[in-house]
């Protein structure tokens, strides 16, 4: 059966809450899902929420109905360090994230950042939801590739088209996951097998999900063998991200021509050299915006990694993560 064709109850042996009380519903989705905000915004009286949920090895695996209303809700930005797949079963609405507007229904799912802020609007909405922290999809990924590559970080496009194949596949791989821990699974204590699913949802996601590794995964010759060359220069900018480096001084430690070094990096990473290096920085200064225990302000900590330039530094830096340097800094407060 696909998701969404029927009313069914997912996972109904792990219930978490169901509850017709929106302050309860709001303080338990502030924990599970860090959302701050939740509001009814048409027909309230039909609001009856009930959230199912069960720990997958290093993954955990909830679904979620709000009854038949409309709802709003937000989350902030957030050191929360993983990633949110979102499978509607019922209903549908529209997300915004990162800049842009996605729509989300039985056809259309998401993987968002749990990092960067989301504003949603939701009617009759039910969904599975999947939250895959992003070292353990890096470190699985790793494994699929079988390569050394320590900074490996899957970017995922965030609209997840369930009409194809690919996507089809995602569904039912979660749905058996699901059926299969809700029934002869149930309360059996075995991290072989438990892993063994992990493992099993953690392959389809990366390996039928678009993202920055999707060629290696699926066996283009050799893209998966990052050069020494790269390795040398990539190595190079995390170790000194915070000293002067040009042009001249990674093709130097590359050992190689600078359009070598180019090429090379844009095909394992998808940019420049020098993109990397701002990427690299960029997010050390966020790091740094959120933690840093001198007391430190935007300025001094966007000149100490190379940006000179406050307004330029607030448009890449909100480019890059959904907020303004300011409002990282004031969660650090």
């Amino acid at each position: 059966m696909r998701l969404g064709e029927a009313c069914v109850t997912y996972l109904q042996n792990y219930q978490v809450l169901s509850s017709r009380d929106l302050y309860e519903t709001r303080a338990l989705l502030a924990e599970l899902n860090s959302i701050d905000t939740l509001d009814l915004i048409e027909r309230p009286a039909s609001f009856d929420v009930s959230i199912h949920g069960v720990a997958l090895g290093d993954l955990q695996v909830l679904h979620s109905s709000f009854g038949d209303c409309r709802i709003q809700l937000r989350t902030p930005e957030s050191d929360n360090d993983a990633l949110f797949m979102i499978i509607p079963t019922e209903g549908g609405g529209s997300v915004q994230h990162q800049g842009q507007n996605y729509t989300i229904s039985a056809r259309r799912g998401i993987i968002r950042d749990m990092r960067v802020p989301l504003f949603a609007d939701e009617d009759r909405f039910a969904c599975f939801g999947v939250r895959l922290p992003r070292d353990v999809v890096a470190r699985h990924c790793r494994v699929l590739l079988g390569n050394d590559m320590p900074n490996i970080d899957p970017g995922f496009e965030i609209s997840i088209d369930l009409d194809t194949a690919p996507g089809r596949h995602v569904c039912n791989t979660l749905n058996y996951v699901a059926q299969a821990l809700d029934g002869p699974l149930h309360n059996l204590d075995n991290a072989i097998v438990l892993n063994g699913l992990q493992d099993l949802l953690l392959t389809n996601i990366l390996m039928m999900l678009p993202n920055s590794c999707s060629e290696q995964l699926n066996g283009k010759p050799k893209s998966n063998a990052v050069p020494h060359y790269v390795k040398r220069a990539r190595d190079y900018i995390h170790a000194y991200a915070h000293t002067a480096i040009t042009l001249e001084t990674l093709v130097q430690h590359a050992g190689c021509g600078y359009r070598t070094l180019q090429m090379a990096f844009n095909a394992a990473y998808g940019m420049s050299p020098m993109a990397y290096l701002r990427s690299v920085r960029l997010n050390n200064a966020y790091n740094d915006l959120l933690n840093d225990e001198d007391g430190a302000g935007v300025a001094e900590i966007a000149m100490k990694w190379g940006f000179a330039h406050s307004g330029r530094f607030a448009r890449i830096y909100s480019k890059q993560f959904g907020v303004l340097p300011s409002e990282t800094l004031r969660k650090r407060q």
